[in-house]
């Protein structure tokens, strides 16, 4: 055997062990999660979670005191208050937050739709409708928040998109 093979063969088995002591020191800062919580950091942002939230509350009351003029119509004027929030925040946010918006629109609109129960009657009755409607209550709610908040958020992105494409 030439010297300079076993001289690679010891390069090759060297990198080996840097790699495995490399590996070894970033498991012990981080621990068994440290990389379950990059991925985790790089897929969900709080601090895009939070905005999003901001965002879609606002839109919410927004939607609901302008919908609260017309009777009936305040359920309807949330959605499309949150829809029109999200629309925005997706025209001036350059980052894609998909999930965040959507967790975002489906908890607040979960959250009023079960809550919307107690603002039209008795306590009592209300608890009572709520005992036998409220998990489809916050469904129906989540899904229509969701929903609204994603298509929102979707169509101010791809107006985004369009506006800073140049034309060829």
């Amino acid at each position: 055997m030439s010297s300079g093979a076993s001289c690679r063969g010891m390069q090759r088995s060297l990198e080996r062990d840097d790699e495995t002591r490399a590996g070894t020191e970033a498991s012990s800062d981080g621990g068994r999660l440290s990389g379950v919580r990059s991925r985790v950091g790089r897929v969900f942002s709080i601090r895009g979670f939070l905005l999003a939230l901001g965002v879609v509350v606002a839109g919410a009351v927004a939607g609901g005191a302008i919908g609260g003029i017309v009777p009936f119509m305040g359920t309807i004027g949330r959605v499309v208050g949150v829809f029109a929030a999200t629309f925005l925040l997706g025209l001036v946010r350059s980052h894609r937050q998909y999930l965040e918006v959507g967790i975002a629109g489906a908890a607040v609109a979960a959250l009023l739709a079960v809550t919307q129960v107690f603002s039209g009657v008795f306590l009592p009755i209300g608890v009572e409708w709520l005992q036998q409607y409220g998990l489809a209550l916050g469904a129906i709610g989540a899904g229509s928040g969701a929903v609204a908040s994603l298509l929102g958020y979707y169509f101010g992105r791809d107006l985004r998109d369009g506006l800073t494409t140049s034309i060829e």
